[in-house]
């Protein structure tokens, strides 16, 4: 039987991260992620606390048992509809926030200061391309679940 730290690679490699970014989401450096994988040294429930926010199944990787079906739909599929959902949520919100910065700052200078003010439209240009690419990244996700 396989240990823990076999266990959480496999979880690591199925949702297709890096060392380092489930580290990240974790909230521990890729050399302790290294550790947890190798066996080294055993993860904190802190830690396990938050990559399951992330879709890690946290019971196989401790117990070595796979999630059951939840009516007839796999939990880990369950599990992806629910961050993508998430995602969603933030990246909308994200793209709310951007509209309402730059039309605050819109209203803050008026057409002549913006010609003195370089960052303004810099600032507008790059809000757009964010909005555009976040725009695509809900149309691509939007087909996984």
């Amino acid at each position: 039987m396989i240990g823990i730290g076999p266990r959480l690679k496999q979880e690591r490699v199925r949702l297709k991260l890096s060392q380092s970014a489930l580290g990240t989401i974790g909230g521990v450096e890729t050399n302790a992620q290294g550790n947890y994988e190798s066996g080294l040294r055993f993860p904190r429930a802190d830690y396990l606390s938050r990559i399951a926010e992330a879709g890690v199944d946290v019971a196989y990787v401790v117990t070595g048992q796979k999630k059951l079906t939840l009516n007839g739909v796999n939990a880990v599929e369950s599990d992806l509809n629910h961050v993508i959902a998430r995602l969603h949520a933030s990246l909308h919100d994200m793209t709310q926030q951007l509209y309402q910065m730059t039309h605050l700052l819109d209203a803050r200078y008026s057409e002549k200061d913006a010609m003195s003010c370089p960052p303004l439209e810099t600032i507008r240009t790059e809000a757009e391309a964010i909005s555009l690419a976040i725009v695509r990244l809900i149309c691509v996700t939007s087909k996984l679940g």
